[in-house]
């Protein structure tokens, strides 16, 4: 269980809230050039986090030992607070703050590929202050919404190296230390909900009609990834891995420059097939839903690339991972497309998103091979069962 002792300071919401907390720090560790930043702006304030970009005062370096001292122009700050909430009739309290600091602080990097540094941390308080991945950066997820989009070649590179850094990280995950480090409970619960524990009901509603031979292979199927999310213990994952959570630096030619992968509160063990599946079904929905006529050929090269390099670094896959990462593609879709594509869509592109979705699903329950992998062709991920 993270820690539950509750910080007395009130999310940071607002930039005059959080101007009030940098200048009343008295930790002797502060850096000064946090204390009065030259102005603050919102990122999000979602459920039990505030993320604030503060904009620096600061000097252009006159020599060499002064650049390598210097304050960024500009940080991150990060005020995590707990989120009480009702699963089941169940009182969940959504208190991660913890494993995103140790995350930060532990997990492995890649020459593309890195998590924002820790300049600074109120624990007690739970606030903190990291590096910025940059004023400039997209997430991918909005970089394939854009009306106009980098070339194949910039995706495809995304996807190689995300694909080579999540078999760095789940290669390190796989560790004794790691997995008991990284025991989330909170997290396993939301996992264990947030999907799989809703997907019966989803295709009940959107497909009444579906056979009795599917939704009990649906049931199936969803009671082994509960119990797979609250007790599996097969690699420690980033927990939240998806477009949105991976923010994108490009040069000015629209090559790649630099990735960061943010907001690891949902790190946790469980297994690879987990973490694939919701990348691959995030970039799919991007490309489906963006105003680019590229895009879908975007995303298939992302996903086709991800997965093939995840694949080549990790060395034989376990032979039901095409499965695995089809029915967990097809879930994360059928639940959460008109959720998470609520600005782009419709009921009408939602049921075309669902329907192929279901496809996916339901090739996947079945025992035609052969089909499967056919199927699997457009989402980019049929790499995985060769």
């Amino acid at each position: 269980m993270a820690n539950t002792r509750s910080s007395k300071l009130e999310m940071l919401k607002s930039t005059d809230q959080v101007l009030a907390y940098l200048s009343s720090v008295s930790d002797a560790s502060f850096p000064d050039g946090f204390r009065r930043p030259k102005s603050v702006t919102e990122l999000t304030t979602g459920i039990g986090n505030g993320v604030h970009r503060l904009i620096l005062n600061t000097s252009p370096p006159t020599t060499q030992h002064e650049a390598a001292a210097q304050t960024p122009s500009t940080a991150i700050l990060k005020h995590s607070t707990p989120y009480v909430f009702q699963i089941d009739g169940q009182t969940v309290v959504w208190d991660l703050w913890p494993f995103e600091l140790y995350a930060l602080r532990d997990v492995p990097n890649t020459e593309f590929v890195k998590t924002p540094k820790v300049y600074w941390v109120d624990e007690s308080n739970r606030v903190m202050i990291t590096e910025d991945a940059g004023p400039k950066s997209k997430t991918l997820k909005n970089l394939l919404l854009g009306e106009t989009i980098p070339g194949p070649a910039a995706f495809a590179k995304i996807g190689e190296e995300l694909g080579k850094y999540l078999s760095k990280l789940h290669t390190w995950g796989h560790s004794t230390e790691a997995l008991s480090k990284y025991e989330n409970k909170d997290a396993r619960v939301i996992a264990s909900w947030r999907t799989c524990g809703r997907l019966e009901e989803v295709l009940s509603k959107e497909y009444p009609n579906l056979s009795q031979d599917i939704k009990e292979k649906v049931k199936i199927y969803c009671d082994e990834e509960k119990s797979k999310a609250l007790n599996g213990n097969t690699t420690v994952i980033m927990g939240d891995f998806w477009a949105g959570n991976v923010l994108v630096n490009l040069t000015e030619a629209g090559e790649l420059e630099s990735l960061y992968i943010v907001d690891w509160e949902m790190i946790r063990p469980a297994d690879a097939a987990t973490e694939i599946s919701q990348m691959v079904a995030e970039v799919w929905e991007a490309g489906e839903f963006s105003s680019s006529p590229d895009a879908k050929s975007a995303a298939k090269h992302l996903n086709l690339s991800l997965c093939s390099e995840y694949g080549r670094n990790m060395g034989p896959l376990p032979k039901d991972m095409l499965r695995e990462v089809m029915l967990g593609g097809g879930a994360h879709v059928a639940v959460w497309v008109s959720i998470g594509f609520a600005e782009q869509g419709n009921e009408v592109t939602f049921k075309k998103a669902r329907d192929s979705a279901m496809q996916i699903i339901e090739k996947a329950l079945g025992e035609d091979t052969q089909l499967r992998a056919h199927e699997a062709q457009d989402w980019g991920f049929s790499v995985l069962g060769r």
